[in-house]
């Protein structure tokens, strides 16, 4: 966007054609926001008869989420967390710029700060060296089991890296290096409905305070994964 590449406040056809007429417009702005009214992608799939266990492919959201026909809400009048509209995000970013999102954040993002343990997890199959795996307590307390997590989706997850490369991100808020302060100002604005309310969420980041401080962060879970920051 501070390219000029789009524009947030894009229809959302104009880079997911796929998508039917709601008779509003549904904007990147929105996706950001969690404000579309579009359906969870987990919730949907779920409906459908799948288990989260299952191999779960960015096509088999995307064919689930360009079939809906109606919203849960008229865009802008609600803030109700949508994974959807990440993993909407991040094919946006594959359509403008020709690049996945694991390839593009790795160029532009992972590589120049230095996040050498760091990636968009993409491929289900693949081996990761050094990789913690998911578990949690088995039923009665009698060990632990693995969750199973075969995401081939990004976005919105699979995300993995370290507590070591999640510093030299968290570091770019104080000295920007990648973005600039422009993106790092935009990535903290918040959202706006339509009845002129500011939510308390960002671009992926929920803005709060703390004992009269200012607050960033985020907190998130999958299987027995659990990460805040």
């Amino acid at each position: 966007a501070l390219e000029g590449k789009l524009s947030l406040d894009d229809d959302i056809r104009t880079h997911s054609p796929e998508f039917g007429d709601f008779g509003k417009t549904i904007t990147l702005r929105h996706l950001r926001h969690h404000t579309s009214g579009l359906r969870d992608q987990w919730d949907l799939l779920q409906l459908a008869g799948w288990r989260m266990e299952d191999v779960i492919t960015e096509q088999d959201i995307l064919d689930l989420a360009w079939k809906q026909r109606d919203l849960n809400f008229a865009p802008g009048a609600e803030h109700l967390y949508c994974n959807t509209g990440y993993t909407l995000l991040a094919v946006t970013v594959k359509r403008v710029s020709g690049q996945s999102l694991r390839e593009f954040a790795q160029e532009r993002i992972f590589t120049p700060l230095g996040m050498t343990n760091t990636h968009f997890h993409d491929d289900h199959r693949m081996i990761v060296p050094n990789r913690a795996y998911s578990y949690a307590p088995r039923e009665g307390g009698k060990g632990f089991e693995h969750r199973v997590l075969s995401f081939a989706n990004v976005g919105t997850t699979s995300l993995f890296t370290t507590v070591e490369d999640l510093t030299r991100w968290d570091q770019n808020f104080y000295e920007p290096r990648v973005g600039g302060p422009d993106a790092v100002a935009l990535l903290q604005q918040r959202g706006l409905l339509n009845d002129g309310k500011t939510i308390d969420y960002a671009a992926g980041l929920a803005i709060g305070e703390y004992r009269g401080l200012k607050t960033v962060g985020h907190g998130g879970a999958d299987a027995g994964y659990r990460a805040d920051i």
